[in-house]
């Protein structure tokens, strides 16, 4: 899922107010896009994939592609989904 103009304002908010390190881990530099919100799917301990997922927000380095990810529901980018549902 694509971000909208509101959630990327969100996370950089979000981020800024963290005192997150700008720098990415592989290269260093401080170029990065925003990606989309994806799907981590859960399995849970011994078994085959659950069905469901935790929801994550990409930024991508412009200079060496590395993908960096945050749990997008405690960022308020999408609320959570109601308690007892599967994400499909």
């Amino acid at each position: 899922m694509p971000l909208s103009e509101g959630q990327k304002e969100k996370l950089a908010n979000w981020l800024h107010s963290k005192n997150t390190n700008p720098d990415c881990p592989s290269c260093g530099r401080n170029e990065w896009s925003f990606g989309d919100i994806v799907g981590a799917p859960l399995y849970p301990e011994g078994t085959a994939h659950s069905g469901e997922s935790v929801p994550m927000v990409q930024l991508i380095c412009q200079n060496c592609a590395f993908v960096r990810s945050h749990a997008a529901i405690p960022i308020g980018l999408i609320e959570d989904k109601p308690e007892g549902t599967k994400e499909t």
